[in-house]
């Protein structure tokens, strides 16, 4: 109520000195020269601003202003008149919260410098825009109360300061259906015209500003407010979503909401993903090398359709988990961060703790090593680094099966040689390779095949041997050697390294010698 108060002395005053200053006179334009100072006093600073994939930062020169509100960071070639709107903008509709305000930070630059949005911790980068509108307004409740918190909360309640202070907002007609269930999870994609119908926006930004109307009606704003933070953490999006859910069913509609968290991209990026066990960041650019010839797969795959989208997300945050549960290592570090960039090949970098992606098929190969690389003691060996991920990388990929499936079956860019092996085999099993029953099987048959004795040939001879160790001895005492890399003498098998590999051959070639007899 002071804030409101104040700001409302201020413009009694303003108007009073308009009144009176002119004293009948003609008042001359305003010029450079003539304007009057600003009102709030700057000093120059600069920023470190780097976008959340961790691979573009520059630094810019900024002035720097701070109200009972915000702290407001403007490039320097900002005007003083848009500077003033942005600042009495948002100072009004802060004002018009109640209870305690949220320490936020606003970044302002040029559209011609910075054309994105983006929420780091609690600032809020943005180029110069409509400050009263209520998409602003909602970025600021994100860098107020979570930058992963749920779009649809925070457009909700946004539009409800939007109304209090005054402003345009949004006039709800009840609740409406959505085309799609997955729609109601009201995150920030539901609210892209590149992913959803236009009707589809304009129903979930009224159910937005529906929900939070009747929320707020029978709850406080501290309540919203601590719904809308929680919706932005792994403990609490679970409670959030139950409360939509809730909702939902009161109007009729059963649905069950994603447990994926989504963030505004920046300039490079479309947006990001996040789960408990990674955050994904989806290039602008990206497009899936495979995608020609993997059926799961579009031409704009992660771009365009929400649906495709949230089953992509919500299939690796499960097969995250089931890796996670099957190799049952001591602690894992989830703060992972998988990057879609083209250019960079496909790759796991420890010490950035990042997976690199060109094309989804390769991601629970990558995400094993992410898994394994702290207990893999010996990483110069082939066979015992990417012979087990290789040997595992088939065990939990759903995006992966049709796409082996295809170039496997029809032994595409395969030598003549293995053409003939590959045939020989499906003809052998007596129908179609399927990677999710006969990747082991296959794998050991392409070893032998190539005639790769070594383990250390290549990754599915390391996968084959691996996969033979933990047959004969166990999952947990054949990790226990992989990743050692012992390639000595094992006391406790009683078998030296050479000698396993001795068995290990044997074991392919009482297998598979129908190749050769056939």
């Amino acid at each position: 109520m002071k804030r409101k108060m104040r700001l409302f002395g201020i413009a009694v005053m303003l108007a009073m000195l308009t009144a009176c200053g002119s004293g009948g006179k003609e008042e001359p334009p305003e010029t450079d020269e003539n304007r009057l100072p600003a009102e709030y006093t700057y000093e120059k600073d600069t920023i470190r601003y780097g976008e959340m994939s961790g691979m573009y930062a520059f630094l810019k020169d900024v002035e720097k202003t701070q109200t009972d509100c915000a702290a407001y960071y403007f490039e320097a070639a900002i005007s003083h008149e848009e500077r003033e709107a942005c600042i009495t903008a948002t100072d009004r509709v802060l004002s018009c919260m109640e209870g305690t305000l949220p320490e936020i930070e606003v970044v302002v630059f040029n559209p011609e410098s910075y054309s994105g949005i983006a929420v780091h911790g609690n600032t809020l980068y943005v180029p110069v825009q409509l400050w009263d509108s209520v998409e602003y307004v909602t970025g600021v409740l994100l860098a107020g109360y979570g930058e992963w918190g749920n779009y649809g909360l925070a457009y909700g309640y946004a539009n409800y300061l939007c109304r209090e202070a005054g402003w345009d907002y949004r006039e709800t007609v009840g609740f409406q259906q959505m085309s799609n269930p997955d729609l109601y999870d009201l995150n920030l994609l539901c609210f892209d015209e590149n992913f959803v119908l236009p009707g589809d926006v304009e129903a979930a930004k009224n159910n937005a500003c529906y929900f939070a109307s009747e929320y707020l009606s029978a709850h406080s704003e501290e309540e919203f407010r601590k719904l809308l933070s929680d919706s932005g953490t792994v403990e609490g999006i679970g409670s959030a979503n139950e409360v939509l859910e809730a909702f939902y069913r009161d109007n009729g509609v059963e649905c069950s909401l994603t447990g994926i968290r989504y963030q505004y991209g920046g300039m490079f990026l479309d947006y990001a993903a996040a789960c408990e066990y990674a955050v994904f960041y989806i290039d602008k650019n990206w497009q899936d090398q495979t995608w020609e010839t993997n059926p799961k797969v579009s031409e704009h795959f992660l771009h365009e359709n929400y649906s495709e989208a949230k089953a992509f997300f919500e299939c690796n945050m499960r097969q995250m988990r089931q890796y996670q549960e099957f190799f049952g290592f001591d602690s894992y570090n989830n703060d992972l961060s998988v990057n879609f960039k083209n250019g960079k090949e496909t790759f796991y970098v420890p010490d950035l703790h990042t997976i690199y992606l060109e094309t989804v098929v390769s991601l629970s190969h990558e995400y094993i090593h992410s898994l394994m690389w702290k207990y893999c003691i010996v990483q110069s060996m082939l066979w015992n680094v990417e012979g087990f991920a290789r040997c595992y990388d088939r065990l939990y990929n759903d995006y992966a099966y049709d796409f082996w499936n295809y170039h496997n079956n029809n032994a595409v860019d395969a030598s003549p040689k293995m053409t003939l092996a590959v045939n020989k085999y499906i003809e052998h099993i007596g129908r179609p390779i399927d990677f999710r029953t006969d990747y082991r099987d296959f794998g050991d048959f392409l070893t032998y095949a190539r005639g790769a004795s070594d383990p250390d040939t290549n990754y599915e001879s390391g996968a084959s041997f691996v996969a033979y160790l933990v047959d004969v001895y166990g999952k947990q005492e054949a990790f226990q050697y992989v990743l050692t890399g012992n390639s000595g003498y094992n006391a406790e098998w009683g078998k030296s390294y050479d000698e396993l590999v001795q068995d290990w051959n044997a074991y392919l070639s009482q297998n598979y010698q129908w190749y050769l007899a056939e």
